[in-house]
């Protein structure tokens, strides 16, 4: 049996990490993972999100021990996720189901929202038991090896991602300044031509009504001469 944990500290706030961590994947940093099938998800009467989703990542084994067991390369795990928004927490815990009963690997990941609000916090913890061969202490640290490496390159796409999303939403922000100054410029424009107008109309009400009077003011003086 071995263990295996990690920490770190994103410099970035609990909202945009969890965010970055559903769209993780693909990335070429971790181009072991394959495939990511949701299975089930729903909220519950707390308000918290519950995700189970089937992974498929290449690279759990060596080649040669897969082959030497008869097994695919490619490999399945269940990962059941809760996204607590009120705690600020966001909990992974998976289970291999490829070589179930040979390996069992059960990993803990959490974000949790660290005291300074705009950073958070990642811990990661794993068990790792290989049965029924005689070199399985040679697996285990084998497959621990291959999880700190994973997790290097993960916390990288991490980064990766939240670039991404931090660019998308300065983009966005840019557009809606742009649409909001080009509204406004219309609007101004709009109203400035409505007051053109308004005046324009005022000053022919005015015209019509002093024409009808000079009319008839010139009328009664004609009348009175005669």
């Amino acid at each position: 049996m071995k263990f295996w944990s990690s920490e770190h500290i994103f410099n970035h706030c609990w909202e945009r990490v969890t965010q970055a961590v559903w769209r993780k994947y693909p990335n070429d940093l971790n181009p072991n993972v394959k495939t990511m099938d949701v299975l089930d998800r729903h909220v519950d009467e707390e308000g918290r999100l519950h995700t189970t989703r089937l992974v498929g990542s290449e690279g759990f084994l060596p080649s040669w021990v897969c082959s030497m067991i008869g097994v695919n390369n490619l490999c399945y795990a269940y990962e059941h996720s809760v996204v607590d928004p009120v705690k600020k927490t966001m909990t992974m815990e998976s289970r291999n189901v490829t070589l179930s009963g040979w390996v069992d690997v059960d990993e803990t990941v959490t974000y949790s929202q660290h005291q300074e609000n705009d950073k958070t916090r990642l811990t990661q913890d794993a068990v790792i038991k290989v049965f029924g061969i005689s070199f399985k202490d040679y697996c285990e640290s084998l497959i621990k090896n291959t999880m700190a490496n994973n997790a290097s390159k993960g916390r990288q796409a991490m980064e990766m991602v939240i670039t991404k999303i931090n660019r998308e939403v300065q983009d966005l922000a840019t557009n809606i300044e742009q649409a909001t100054s080009r509204l406004n410029s219309e609007f101004e424009q709009a109203t400035s031509r409505i007051n053109t107008e308004l005046e324009q109309a005022k000053h022919g009400l005015e015209q019509a009504t002093i024409f009808p009077q000079a009319f008839c003011e010139g009328s009664s003086c004609k009348t009175a001469s005669s």
